[in-house]
């Protein structure tokens, strides 16, 4: 490919202005990042570049070609992966694109691996380095990205995760402050309203609804002291939990028809108070999801559990040798019999390590329940 490439800069001067081509990135398609290295190569321009273009297309690779050099060079990045075309240069080119910053959440655990091994081929990363990016909440995989570069990985995620994306410069953003000794948390409260906000809270969330350029100033200012975290809201996620209600068919229907509750079990729901009724819930679906339960006539409340830590408790198991191996296994439990059930993990965890041991521990004949900490010791 270099050379085709090299051929193509050695002769655009030779082109006649009105037959001159470009070749056009419409999407990274199945290419990876290592491919930019070659046409880089080629080019002889900076990998960087080559990268912007996989990831932000559909963008003008390079122009002022012929047409038999246009068309070399488009089937040899068709060839590694990326869907390309050629465009005389006197007709329009692509409209920048439109980027987004882009979040993964995984929904079906037992794909956890292969999703994990998805995201690193897309971004260039070792799968270590990619389930990092999955786990860190709220996982953001790509950042300043294109409408066809998300529905690439998209296309290779396959089922077992979905992807939410953001504009930042449209987004609200919102502060969140870790544990910290009360001297160096009174100090940043002060600072904060130094600077004219009204924090919420003292800990947790403390401040909501931030645009783009105050939330950027204020991690400037903040970041070094690493106790504050800044979330584009539209990456967050709740578990939507029944606490009350009238019982009745309509309340029957809209647990079925909105939250996806079983029919026979939706009746159950009242002698299992407070249960969460839709877990993981985005930002963007909330309100929506909220309030249609609300009018059937729930009582309800949204708990953020992007941040949240939680337990796993065994209540019984249809196959205690599984379990008892799986427990093993995961070295959770280091004794010849079953624990005695109940039985809870040693330790909380954070929300996606949670819903991938419940699941590993469902797959061995376990049932599985999470456990919020908070609830746990009221």
């Amino acid at each position: 490919m270099a050379g085709a490439v090299a051929t193509a800069t050695n002769t655009a001067d030779e082109v006649p202005a009105g037959q001159r081509h470009r070749v056009v990135i419409s999407s990274v398609g199945s290419a990876v990042p290592a491919n930019a290295r070659s046409v880089a190569i080629g080019l002889g321009v900076p990998v960087q570049s080559v990268l912007d273009a996989f990831y932000k297309a559909p963008v003008v690779l390079v122009d002022g070609l012929s047409r038999d050099v246009a068309e070399q060079m488009s089937g040899l990045l068709v060839q590694i992966g990326c869907e390309a075309r050629v465009q005389a240069e006197l007709d329009p080119a692509p409209a920048p694109a439109i980027l987004y910053d882009v979040a993964l959440h995984v929904t079906d655990p037992a794909c956890y691996g292969e999703v994990c091994r998805a995201v690193g081929s897309f971004v260039g990363a070792g799968e270590e380095d990619a389930a990092r990016l999955v786990s860190t909440p709220p996982g953001i995989v790509l950042g300043g990205v294109s409408e066809a570069t998300i529905d690439a990985l998209n296309d290779r995620l396959g089922g077992g995760a979905e992807l939410v994306r953001s504009r930042p410069e449209h987004a609200l953003y919102d502060v969140f402050l870790a544990e910290c000794e009360p001297p160096m948390r009174a100090r940043l409260l002060a600072d904060l309203k130094t600077r004219g906000y009204a924090p919420v809270a003292e800990e947790g969330c403390i401040l909501t609804g931030l645009d783009k350029t105050s939330a950027d100033q204020l991690w400037t200012a903040h970041r070094a002291g690493g106790r504050i975290q800044i979330v584009n809201r539209d990456f967050l996620r709740f578990d939507i939990v029944m606490t009350g209600g009238e019982d009745g068919a309509l309340v029957h229907a809209a647990l079925t028809e909105i939250a996806g509750v079983p029919t026979d079990i939706a009746p159950r729901l009242f002698e299992m108070l407070p249960i969460t009724v839709m877990e993981a819930v985005p930002s963007r679906d909330l309100e929506s999801s909220f309030a249609g339960l609300v009018e059937a006539g729930l009582e309800l409340r949204a708990d953020l559990v992007t941040f949240l830590h939680l337990g796993v408790e065994i209540s019984g198991t249809d196959d205690p040798a599984a379990t008892l191996k799986t427990l093993t296994n995961l070295g959770l439990w280091r004794q010849s019999a079953m624990p005695p059930l109940p039985w809870r993990a040693p330790w909380h965890m954070p929300e996606l390590q949670a819903r991938i041991l419940r699941s590993t521990l469902q797959r061995a004949g376990a049932h599985v329940d999470l456990i919020d900490p908070a609830e746990a010791a009221a």
